[in-house]
């Protein structure tokens, strides 16, 4: 009888080719199996419930775990995390029912942080340099406010024509947060779902009309699919997960 279970993952992503295990590539997923192989030596089925990009970060990912012996719960996660890379780290593993189905979430919760006026060299992987020591916040809520509620995000994210029929790129974002502290800025999104570079196509058209390269009637069009798409994104190491609520 197979049995079922909940991890909690924590991993700085910025030498890895993000979550989802590639071919000849340090993954997340990747990483998790070779562990489990190399300790448990039992088959495991893994399933991620974000697909976070090459550079992305992460406090809280969840992953659903299929295993056809009972471990020790305890025991399993120490012994994981022995195995496991410095950049990631098992928070918590749980037994869940047979039917919990992990990508079925209430919220998903990212954060995109920048430093702006100080460079600070031990934060240069996880927030983006942002060389505009002063703008103006109002400014910056208006143009975050246009992506909130339920829009069509083909022109804010990584999809193709041709995904759009198994992909959907029409997503709802409950709502944008900012929070200023000292020196650094974050862009708190949350919403059930993301597309692939969704938030990060966002940042990238804020970074460029708060540095007057665009519009913000351009960006507005180009979220109606009025515009053509875009050609800016932001960097990856600004982004992390923060948090998964089912």
């Amino acid at each position: 009888m197979n049995n079922f279970y909940l991890m909690s993952i924590q991993y700085d992503g910025t030498n890895f080719s993000g979550w989802v295990k590639q071919t000849n590539k340090k993954t997340i997923q990747g990483e998790l199996e070779s562990a489990f192989s190399k300790n448990a030596k039992l088959p495991v089925k893994l399933l991620g419930a974000s697909k976070t990009d090459a550079g992305v970060h992460a406090l809280d990912q969840k992953v659903w775990i299929e295993l056809d012996y009972t471990p020790n719960l305890t025991g399993l996660k120490n012994t994981l995390n022995k195995a496991l890379p410095n950049q990631i780290f098992i928070n918590s593993i749980i037994n869940v029912d047979n039917n919990f189905k992990v990508r079925n979430v209430k919220e998903k919760t990212y954060i995109y942080r920048l430093r702006f006026e100080k460079y600070d060299v031990f934060r240069q992987y996880y927030t983006y340099f942002w060389n505009l020591p002063k703008f103006e916040l109002s400014k910056l809520k208006e143009v975050l406010n246009l992506f909130v509620g339920t829009h069509d995000f083909l022109n804010f994210s990584g999809l193709k024509i041709n995904e759009i029929d198994k992909i959907s790129p029409i997503r709802t974002i409950n709502d944008i947060q900012t929070n200023i502290l000292d020196s650094e800025l974050e862009i708190i999104f949350k919403a059930k779902g993301f597309i692939r570079y969704q938030i990060r196509t966002i940042m990238g058209c804020v970074f460029a009309y708060l540095n007057n390269k665009i519009s913000l009637q351009v960006i507005k069009e180009t979220l109606e699919l009025k515009h053509p798409k875009l050609p800016y994104i932001a960097d990856a190491k600004g982004l992390t997960l923060i948090s998964i609520d089912y």
